[in-house]
């Protein structure tokens, strides 16, 4: 049994929402936190369900992550204050966006993190992923659930100037239509009971118990971070 508080903070949402890059981000400012990857649960290649209809694989179906797998890691993280997957992903930063954070907001991060959590026992895991609320065992091990969003022309625009994917076995590239007819239409289906009507353009349901920040091209990076920091703060 650790001697840690562990923290478990989930940042999701779409694929090209700006999650993994906050992510990284925040992890980077508070050197005790720890970053794990969803992408990491994965199933193998060979394993990933195939769509007859388009004759392609389906990495953005649930049933192409090992759930359970990730479930009962995130077990062993909450009882231990550590992680046991090798994190493939945590070397691949080849769809990360380059980022500059003015000095004046790192400063303003790294002081309130560290104001929160210097001299603590309590250890924050900040967990990436596209697909971490549809499931309600896998929602309620998060002790902070935060999702990006962005509108779907920002979405589908970011995720077209995209080289590719690494997987486990080989490295994927989009087929043409693959964004609507997959990333976006698993990502509308799995979030839809999160907001009003259905409607993932839309507003939030009061009380779905997560916190969301529209990350469109407008949006400061800095001013995102400092709002993820406030949450993570708050947890303390």
């Amino acid at each position: 049994m650790s001697a840690h508080k562990v923290l478990l903070v989930g940042i999701s949402g779409c694929s090209s929402s700006g999650k993994t890059t906050l992510a990284k981000l925040i992890t980077s400012l508070l050197p005790s936190a720890v970053l794990l990857h969803e992408d990491d649960f994965f199933k193998h290649d060979e394993d990933i369900p195939y769509d007859e209809k388009y004759q392609v694989s389906n990495w953005d179906s649930p049933d192409a992550l090992d759930l359970a797998l990730f479930r009962k890691e995130l077990d062993y993280i909450k009882e231990t204050g550590t992680i046991s997957t090798e994190l493939i992903h945590n070397n691949n930063h080849q769809n990360s966006r380059a980022v500059s954070l003015d000095a004046d907001t790192q400063h303003a991060i790294v002081g309130k993190l560290a104001a929160a959590f210097k001299d603590s026992n309590t250890k924050v895991v900040v967990v990436d992923g596209f697909l971490m609320y549809h499931d309600a065992e896998l929602s309620k091990k998060f002790d902070l659930k935060v999702l990006i969003r962005a509108p779907y022309s920002t979405l589908n625009k970011r995720r077209a100037d995209r080289s590719g994917y690494q997987t486990l076995e080989s490295f994927w590239i989009d087929p043409p239509f693959y964004f609507d007819e997959f990333v976006y239409k698993s990502y509308s289906e799995c979030h839809a009971h999160l907001f009003e009507d259905d409607n993932v353009e839309g507003t939030l349901k009061e009380n779905c118990g997560v916190h969301d920040y529209m990350n469109d091209d407008n949006a400061k990076i800095g001013e995102a971070l400092l709002w993820l920091c406030d949450l993570i703060v708050s947890l303390r």
